[in-house]
């Protein structure tokens, strides 16, 4: 061990004596140096910049789910109002009477400032026209149902609860929002954008002039209502194509010069995969927290940098 020390310490006493090689040897070095920490400090930073994004991700997506959660305590709270009703819940045989009392809880939800809500009652018997395949499922599993469902309108936000005489289901309170509305509530609140894509094969429920007059093709075989949300939103994830959103889907998220955007499945009320939600936010502006992290990446590099390329000149 100790002749290999006294090799090594040799060897360097014979290199400083060749100053031209030894200068070679120490600048190339130096620049190797140089090159691998920079390669290491942009991994580090960049690998962190991906756990903000992930982080953020998460968050939009856990804020969705928890409108959702409110939604349907929201609709559960209207229910159970409507439930404590004498005139509603003594006349369950009398149409007109039970069509009076929805008509004024939808009149007064209207006035509050909730006009995107609406109550139906569906009676089982004397029924004329013929229920929905979400209420027939709440009669027959005697349970509550809620989540997105397609109508000839467009995608809503949909409670059903069954109404029981004698443990005996004799109708369902029906409560529905349209997910725009819930759009609007969710981007004046979180100040964010959003945006539903539905699959082709959900688009059987809508009216037909609804189906032909306001969707367009985003991407693969997901459609917009082109007229009700961002148009620049959207036209980015047209021109991000098949890989933008096959980048996402890996991913959790997809940043661009333009946006930040995440997704979550939508699974209709059966449990039926019906297309996404898009929500996201604007990169442009300082404000924005793609800019911020994107600053301070730099920076910390920069500043690394520096550093590194100090300690080498100090060497020489």
């Amino acid at each position: 061990m100790f002749s290999f020390i006294k090799a090594i310490q040799s060897l360097l006493a014979n290199l400083k004596k060749k100053k031209g090689l030894w200068f070679s040897i120490l600048s190339t070095m130096s620049i190797s140096g140089i090159f691998l920490t920079l390669y290491l400090i942009t991994n580090v930073t960049k690998s962190a910049s991906e756990h903000v994004y992930e982080d953020v991700s998460h968050t939009y997506k856990k804020n969705l789910e928890v409108r959702f959660l409110d939604k349907q305590k929201e609709y559960k709270n209207i229910v159970l109002s409507l439930k404590s009703n004498d005139s509603f819940t003594t006349n369950l045989n009398n149409q007109q009477i039970v069509d009076d009392v929805i008509k004024k809880y939808n009149d007064n939800l209207l006035n509050n400032g909730f006009e995107g809500i609406s109550i139906k009652y569906n009676p089982v018997v004397n029924q004329i026209n013929v229920l929905r395949n979400s209420i027939n499922s709440v009669i027959n599993r005697k349970s509550s149902l809620f989540g997105i469902e397609i109508l000839l309108n467009g995608p809503n936000v949909v409670y059903l609860e069954p109404i029981f005489n004698d443990q005996n289901v004799v109708g369902v309170i029906e409560i529905k929002q349209s997910l725009l509305s819930f759009k609007q509530d969710y981007e004046k609140s979180q100040a964010g954008l959003f945006l539903f894509l539905i699959q082709e094969r959900s688009m059987g429920s809508l009216s037909q002039d609804i189906k032909n007059g306001d969707y367009r093709l985003i991407v693969d075989d997901l459609y917009v209502e082109e007229k009700r949300y961002d148009g620049l939103f959207f036209a980015n994830m047209i021109k991000e194509g098949s890989e933008g959103l096959k980048s996402m889907k890996e991913h959790g998220y997809r940043v661009n010069e333009s946006y930040f955007k995440t997704y979550k499945e939508i699974f209709d009320i059966n449990g039926a995969l019906i297309g996404y939600v898009i929500v996201g936010e604007n990169v442009e502006g300082s404000n924005g927290f793609v800019n911020i992290v994107d600053k301070i990446t730099k920076e910390v590099t920069l500043i690394a940098l520096g550093l590194v390329m100090s300690i080498f000149l100090f060497m020489f």
